[in-house]
């Protein structure tokens, strides 16, 4: 089971960097009074794909910002629509300094060709900024759900092999992988391979 990854990492270059400094910062609000605190724990865990890091979460709060920058965050992909308040998302993220990206995406039930057209597209996009070192931090809300699926999309886009992607997927915790079910998982894998490389 665990031979495909050891290959993958050993041919690819591709690494899980967890980041094991003194805190961990709670960027969802949970939890706290201040949005914002420390613990020892690791910060990030990271996943190293191309010259570049990707990891996923949930929706920052608006305190947030600052500490993933701090963090080593670069670019903050939103997969949310526009009635998820994307748009605040990008406001605050370009107010500390960070890139933004949106992939207004809704669910994987609902896709239709023109929505693989864009998917296909963002996918090129977050491949490119990888490749260009960029630091991702990629979130939908509080399920991790899509981004989840976009990131094993972005797997087999880049040439993982499915079993190598789900490991990844693991690599992020339990319910970044446990909460998808095999079609979605299909689904995903389909989207990532048949996206034409720009």
């Amino acid at each position: 089971m665990w031979l495909p990854l050891f290959f993958n990492l050993l041919f690819c270059g591709l690494t899980l960097a967890v980041n094991t400094p003194e805190t961990e910062t709670n960027i969802t609000g949970n939890n706290t009074t201040d949005n914002i605190t420390t613990d020892r724990s690791p910060a990030i865990a990271w996943f190293t794909l191309k010259a570049g890091k990707i990891c996923l979460g949930k929706k920052p709060v608006a305190e947030a910002y600052s500490v993933l920058k701090g963090l080593g965050v670069t670019h903050v992909a939103t997969v949310q629509t526009g009635e998820e308040q994307a748009p605040n998302i990008r406001d605050s993220a370009v107010k500390n300094g960070l890139e933004w990206l949106w992939v207004p995406f809704s669910h994987p039930s609902s896709q239709s060709p023109t929505d693989d057209v864009h998917l296909h597209h963002y996918l090129h996009e977050l491949s490119k900024m990888l490749s260009e070192g960029a630091n991702i931090y990629l979130h939908c809300d509080g399920s991790q759900h899509r981004c989840s699926l976009l990131f094993y999309a972005l797997c087999h886009y880049v040439g993982i092999p499915s079993n190598s992607a789900y490991n990844a997927l693991h690599s992020f915790g339990r319910h970044a992988a446990n909460n998808l079910s095999r079609s979605e998982l299909t689904c995903a894998a389909e989207l990532g391979h048949s996206a034409p490389h720009i």
